[in-house]
């Protein structure tokens, strides 16, 4: 397969993702914005403490490591394949499930160099390498609907939702 350079309608899978992440943030905040600002206020922390992002974790063979996306917030990019699932998801187990049982890869984003990723060089991303992943996946067809691929994606697989492991080290 050849690399990804771009990911649906978008220059790349992190504009994907900032895109992505910004709707979801408005969907849920929308209803919360009317009233008073007090009011706001208390619904916005009411709705954070509910608030629940579909977080898995997953053992995985690393297929292939496209090119880092340096184009502002620098995301390390993978495809992977899950080869086990250690802790699903409700609202997204049949798409996690699917993706295990078909060996269908999965877009990887793993956000690095700065204060809100991984701070250290990620050793060990290597084709073939055994993972273990922790993070926020957003099924196919959300991906889809959002102008993405249809591709399944786990990102927020750093601090403060997740983790990766490599055969040589783990980091968050």
């Amino acid at each position: 397969m050849m690399p990804i350079e771009k990911f649906g309608k978008f220059k790349s899978l992190s504009a994907f993702l900032a895109s992505y992440t910004a709707a979801e943030k408005k969907k849920w905040l929308k209803p919360i914005l009317s009233g008073t600002a007090a009011d706001s206020l208390k619904k916005i922390k009411a709705s954070q403490k509910k608030k629940q992002r579909d977080v898995v974790e997953v053992e995985a063979d690393l297929k292939v490591r496209e090119p880092d996306d340096v184009s502002g917030d620098k995301h390390y990019h993978l495809r992977i394949v899950v080869t086990k699932i250690v802790v699903d998801d409700p609202d997204v187990s049949k798409d996690l499930k699917d993706a295990k049982a078909k060996a269908r890869e999965v877009f990887v984003a793993i956000r690095f160099g700065d204060a809100m990723g991984v701070q250290e060089p990620i050793k060990g991303l290597n084709a073939g390498a055994a993972l273990k992943l922790k993070g926020e996946w957003i099924t196919k067809e959300k991906a889809l609907a959002h102008g993405g691929e249809k591709m399944s994606v786990l990102h927020f697989t750093h601090h403060p939702l997740g983790f990766i492991c490599t055969p040589v080290k783990c980091y968050m």
